[in-house]
C-alpha cells in the first residue's frame, strides 16, 4: 500500500534532518518547519519520532526487499555484484540509523527489536547466498565448520557498517568509495572460489572495465 504524499514528505524531511544533526537533536518542529507545516498539522500524521522512525524503517525494508527480489530468484555473481553498490547506498541514504543506533536501541524499545529483526535477517540472507553459491559450484565446500557462517557476517558488517565508517572517520559523505567496497567483498571470497567462480569473476570485472 502506498503512502500518502504528505507522509512521505514529513518522512523525506525527517530522514535528511536525522541524517544532519542526529535524532536526538531533531524536533517535531524541525520536521514541521522543513515541510512547510504546523506542529499540529505534523502530529496529525506522527504524534512523536517513535512513530515516524518506525515508517522509516517499514521504508528501508521495503527497499531492501526490493532489491533482493533478483538475487533470491538467481544468487548468480552478477546479481551479487550488482547489489553490492546499491545496497551501499541505501546505507547513505538511511545512515542516521547506524549513527544514531544507540539512541534508538535504548529510548525506542519497539523499533529496537525491529532493528535487530533487521539485521539478523540480513545476516541469514547473506549466508543463505554463501551456501547456495556453494551448490551452484561457485564457491568451494567449507574446509572447517561455520566457516562460511563467520565469513557471511563479515560480509554483512563491511556492507552494514562501509559508509558509517568513513562519518566516524570524519570523511566526506560524498567521497565515499563504493568501488573499494566491492572489490573488499570479492577480496574477501576470492580465495574460497572455485575455478569456476574465479573464471565468472574475472568475466564481470572484465565487463565492468568496459563500461
Amino acid at each position: 500500500m502506498a503512502i500518502k504524499p504528505t507522509k512521505q514528505r514529513i518522512i523525506n524531511a525527517a530522514i535528511t534532518l536525522y541524517n544532519v544533526q542526529g535524532v536526538n537533536n531533531t524536533t517535531l518542529k524541525h520536521i514541521a518547519d522543513s515541510v512547510g507545516m504546523s506542529v499540529g498539522n505534523l502530529a496529525y500524521h506522527f504524534s512523536n519520532h517513535e512513530h515516524i522512525i518506525e515508517e522509516v524503517y517499514r521504508q528501508l525494508d521495503l527497499e531492501r526487499q526490493q532489491m533482493f527480489q533478483n538475487m533470491q530468484n538467481s544468487p548468480s555473481f552478477e546479481n551479487i555484484n550488482s547489489l553490492i553498490v546499491p545496497l551501499l547506498k541505501l546505507a547513505q541514504k538511511y545512515i542516521f540509523i547506524q549513527l544514531d543506533g544507540p539512541h534508538i536501541l535504548r529510548n525506542y524499545p519497539d523499533i529496537a527489536e525491529f532493528q535487530r529483526q533487521f539485521y539478523e535477517n540480513s545476516i541469514m540472507f547473506v549466508n543463505v547466498v554463501m551456501q547456495l553459491s556453494v551448490e551452484l559450484g561457485n564457491i568451494k565446500p567449507e574446509q572447517v565448520p561455520n566457516q562460511y557462517r563467520r565469513i557471511g557476517h563479515t560480509l554483512w558488517m563491511i556492507m552494514t557498517f562501509w559508509c558509517v565508517q568513513h562519518v566516524l572517520r570524519k570523511q566526506d559523505m560524498a567521497d565515499i568509495d563504493f568501488e573499494e567496497a566491492r572489490q573488499t567483498v570479492w577480496s574477501l571470497l576470492m580465495p574460497h572460489l572455485t575455478p569456476k567462480g574465479l573464471c565468472l569473476l574475472q568475466e564481470i570485472t572484465a565487463t565492468a572495465d568496459k563500461l
